[in-house]
This record gives C-alpha cells, sequence and structure tokens, in this order.
C-alpha cells in the first residue's frame, strides 16, 4: 500500500506540472497576439469612423399668423379744469359831480368859454344874451320863418348881385360867394362838441325855451324841427328867375316864391353852400338822435 501512494503522488505532481505548462504557453499566445496586432496599426489605436447622416429634408412651418395687434385703448378724457371763480369786479369809481349849471342870465358867457376851451371858433358869434336869441331863432326857424333880430351871427357885408339875360333877371352866382366865410366856419365846427355842450346844457336852454315856448313842446324837438325844415328846401336847377315888380326882388317861380322864409334862404347861399349846410346838420340830427 506504501508503494502504491508513492504512485498516486507522483502522479498528481507531474498533472501540476503539465496545467502550469499549458497555462504559461496560453499566457504567451497572447502576448504574442496582442504585440502582433500593435504593430500592424502604427502603433495607435484605430478610430472608428463616425457615422455619415444623409440630410434629412426639413418641411417648413408655416409662420403662425401674426396675432391681431390689440385695439389701443381710449386715452382717458381729461379732467375738465376746474372754472376759475370770477373776480369781483372792482366797485365803480363815482363819476363826478357836474359842475353846477349857471343860471340863464349867465349862461352865454359860460357856454361860449367852454366852446372856446374845446378849440370851437367862437369868434363870429354875438355873446350878449346869446343863449335866449338862439332859443327863438330856432323856434322860428321850425316855423318856416326868420327873425334876424334873433340871429347871433352877422349876416352878409356885400351887396346882392343880379343879372340881366335877354331881359330876364337872375341871380348872379357871385352873389353865393357872400356865404362862403359863415357856411365855413358851420361846417367846420365839431359836431360831437356842439352836441355834447348842447345835452349838458339843456335844462337852461329847456329854461329859456319855456318863456316862449308852446305847452307840451321841449327845445330839442323845436331843434329838430328846424332840422327838417331846412332839410326840406328843394334844389333847384340851373339860374334862379327873379322878378322885381316889388320893392323886392321876389322869386319869378311861384314855387320857389310861394317857400318857407327859411327855405327862401337856403337858397340864397347857393347850391355848393347849400350842400355843406344840409350836410352838417344830418350830422348833428344824427348824433342828438343816438
Amino acid at each position: 500500500m506504501g508503494s502504491q501512494e508513492k504512485t498516486d503522488d507522483i502522479q498528481k505532481d507531474d498533472s501540476k506540472i503539465k496545467q502550469q505548462r499549458l497555462i504559461g504557453v496560453a499566457i504567451a499566445v497572447i502576448l504574442i497576439v496582442v504585440i502582433a496586432l500593435w504593430l500592424t496599426r502604427g502603433g495607435e489605436p484605430e478610430v472608428e469612423p463616425a457615422p455619415v447622416l444623409e440630410p434629412v429634408e426639413q418641411i417648413a412651418e408655416p409662420e403662425p399668423m401674426p396675432e391681431p395687434e390689440p385695439e389701443p385703448m381710449p386715452e382717458p378724457m381729461p379732467e375738465p379744469e376746474p372754472e376759475p371763480l370770477p373776480e369781483p369786479e372792482p366797485a365803480p369809481e363815482p363819476e363826478p359831480e357836474p359842475e353846477p349849471l349857471p343860471p340863464l342870465n349867465e349862461a352865454s358867457d359860460v357856454v361860449l368859454q367852454e366852446l372856446a376851451e374845446q378849440e370851437v371858433n367862437i369868434q363870429p358869434v354875438q355873446a350878449e344874451n346869446m343863449l335866449r336869441k338862439l332859443v327863438v331863432f330856432v323856434d322860428n326857424i321850425a316855423r318856416g320863418e326868420i327873425v334876424r333880430e334873433a340871429a347871433v351871427i352877422n349876416g352878409p357885408q356885400s351887396r346882392f348881385i343880379v343879372q340881366r339875360i335877354d331881359g330876364q333877371i337872375y341871380v348872379d352866382e357871385r352873389s353865393y360867394s357872400r356865404y362862403n366865410d359863415i357856411v365855413s366856419w358851420f361846417y367846420e365846427m365839431d359836431t360831437d362838441v356842439l352836441v355834447d355842450q348842447f345835452e349838458r346844457f339843456q335844462p337852461v336852454f329847456e329854461e329859456a325855451f319855456g318863456e316862449i315856448k308852446e305847452p307840451g313842446l321841449t327845445f330839442e324837438e323845436r331843434v329838430l324841427d328846424a332840422i327838417a325844415i331846412l332839410l326840406d328846401t328843394p334844389e333847384p336847377r340851373g339860374l334862379l328867375a327873379l322878378s322885381d315888380e316889388e320893392v323886392m326882388y321876389t322869386y319869378a317861380d311861384p314855387e320857389l316864391e310861394n317857400l318857407p322864409a327859411a327855405q327862401k334862404q337856403m337858397l340864397r347861399i347857393g347850391p355848393d353852400n347849400r350842400a355843406l349846410v344840409k350836410s352838417k346838420l344830418r350830422e348833428i340830427r344824427q348824433r342828438l338822435s343816438q
């Protein structure tokens, strides 16, 4: 039995040696394969090429419809500014007290003085008792009459001139120039000043008119009546024929001769002067009616 065991031990040792040899051969083979692969690839590991991707046609997606812009919000209405409180009106300054009017007997000089202070030419006017005379003169013109004693200005100094043509007597037109100066004086007077002074002294005029007036009339109404009479004077054309059958010349045309004395006086001053006087009278009438 002892030899048998030795034989078994020897066999086991031989088997181990064989196994060890096989393992060593296998390792050697693996090393040889690895070295061979390294030498054939230049010592660098082969990089696997990246796969080529074929381009894929992309279908463009339709652009989205633009969203509608939102409507702008209406601007808020501005708040109304508060109305300013009305400023209190300043208290009106008291009007100065008008100067007391002079009594009738002294008023003529005061009226003329105030007219002169307002650059009105008063040289042709007769100052003595002027207001009473003027009231009487105006009242008579309103009746169509002329009272020369009540005139407050002097008449022309030159003589009345006539001319004879084919046996007929006519007014010489040179006679009209006798009135040029007095008509120019009247026409150039400031209408506003005249009316203002008349209105200021109207109570004095009314007092003077009260001495001669008919009941129910005012002096202003009488002034307007006198202006109407003078403005109604007709405008004959051509030379005015005269008759010498009376002591004084008369108009040969009965219509002219039958005119009121105030209108016949308007004929004597001539057409040019008459136009100026009528123009001034219309201004005065319009100003009095305001």
